[in-house]
C-alpha cells in the first residue's frame, strides 16, 4: 500500500470517496465497488494509485461509515439485495469536498484558527503510520489540538473581559483551563443552560486528564501502544466536539 501519508489518512480516504461519488452523481456507487475487496481493486485504490492491505482497506470501511453517518453521504435504498451499500452523494458531502473541510469538528477548528485542521489531520495521519516514533508524534500533535484550541479559541484578553470574570490566584494569568472551556462552550454554542454547563465542567475533567495521558505518552521513554494513542486522540475530539459543536451555533461569534 503505497503512496503519500496524506492520501491514506482518514481524511485523504473520505476525500477520495467524496471525489469518487461526485464524479459519478447522479449515479449511486456500491460501497465494497468504492473500497475494492481482496483481489478486486476498488474506485478509491484505483483513484489514489494504491493497492490495499486489510488496514488499509479497513480505514477506508471507516471513512465510509464517518461520511455516512456525518450526512455527507447517503443509501439510496433502491438496491433489494445490498440496499444499505449503494451510496450517493450529498449536497453538505459536495460542500464539504469543495472546502475540505470533512465533518462539525473541522468546521469549527477552521473558524478558530486553519492551523488547528493542520494538527488535527497530522494527529490522525502520524496515528495510521503506525511507528514508534509517529506514534509518539500523534501523541503529541494530540495534546497540541487540545491546548492550541484553547489558546486560540478563548484567548486572555477575550477571557478577561467577560463580565463574570474573576482572577484565579492559583493561576499565574489568572486564568483556569476550567475558565477557558466554559469561554469556548458559550461562544461556540451560545447561551448555555446550567446542565449544559456542568456537562462542560466533566468534558474539562475529561480533556485534562486525556491531556496528561498524552503528555505521558509524548515524553515516555517507551512508546503508546497505537490503540493506547487512538482511544486518547478519539477521547480529546469528542470533547472537542462536545464543548465547540454541541449544537448548532445560534450565531456567528
Amino acid at each position: 500500500m503505497k503512496a503519500s501519508d496524506d492520501k491514506l489518512s482518514l481524511h485523504g480516504l473520505k476525500t477520495a470517496l467524496l471525489a469518487a461519488l461526485d464524479s459519478a452523481s447522479p449515479k449511486p456507487l456500491n460501497k465494497f465497488n468504492l473500497i475494492g475487496r481482496p483481489h478486486q481493486r476498488g474506485d478509491v485504490e484505483a483513484r489514489l494509485g494504491v493497492e490495499f492491505d486489510s488496514q488499509g482497506r479497513s480505514l477506508a470501511a471507516n471513512a465510509f461509515g464517518e461520511l455516512r453517518s456525518a450526512g455527507l453521504i447517503e443509501p439510496t435504498f433502491a438496491d433489494i439485495v445490498a440496499p444499505e451499500d449503494w451510496v450517493v452523494i450529498t449536497d453538505s458531502g459536495r460542500d464539504a469536498l469543495a472546502q475540505g473541510l470533512l465533518d462539525d469538528l473541522d468546521q469549527v477548528l477552521r473558524r478558530i484558527n486553519p492551523y488547528l485542521l493542520e494538527i488535527r489531520r497530522g494527529a490522525r495521519t502520524a496515528l495510521e503510520a503506525g511507528h514508534p516514533d509517529s506514534l509518539r508524534q500523534s501523541a503529541h500533535s494530540a495534546r497540541e489540538l487540545v491546548d492550541q484550541t484553547l489558546k486560540e479559541g478563548a484567548p486572555d484578553d477575550q477571557v478577561r473581559g467577560e463580565p463574570t470574570f474573576k482572577p484565579d490566584p492559583t493561576a499565574r494569568s489568572g486564568i483556569t483551563r476550567r475558565m477557558r472551556l466554559k469561554y469556548l462552550m458559550t461562544k461556540f454554542r451560545g447561551q448555555v443552560s446550567d446542565t449544559a454547563l456542568e456537562t462542560a465542567e466533566a468534558a474539562g475533567e475529561a480533556i485534562l486528564s486525556v491531556d496528561a495521558r498524552l503528555t505521558a505518552f509524548s515524553h515516555g521513554r517507551s512508546p503508546p501502544t497505537k490503540e493506547e494513542v487512538r482511544d486518547s486522540l478519539e477521547m480529546a475530539e469528542i470533547m472537542l466536539r462536545l464543548l465547540l459543536v454541541g449544537v448548532k451555533h445560534s450565531s456567528e461569534h
